[in-house]
């Protein structure tokens, strides 16, 4: 296990790249911004 909690500003690079014309054709998907916990 981790022993750090994500920072704002890791989940706000998720968000601006989402919001970005990086990623036109990304739409109607949930993103999970919790560094792989959901994998275990």
């Amino acid at each position: 296990m981790w022993n750090k909690f994500g920072m704002p500003d890791e989940v706000a690079h998720t968000a601006l790249f989402l919001a970005s014309d990086d990623a036109p054709h990304i739409v109607g998907q949930e993103i999970v911004v919790d560094e792989g916990m959901s994998l275990l």
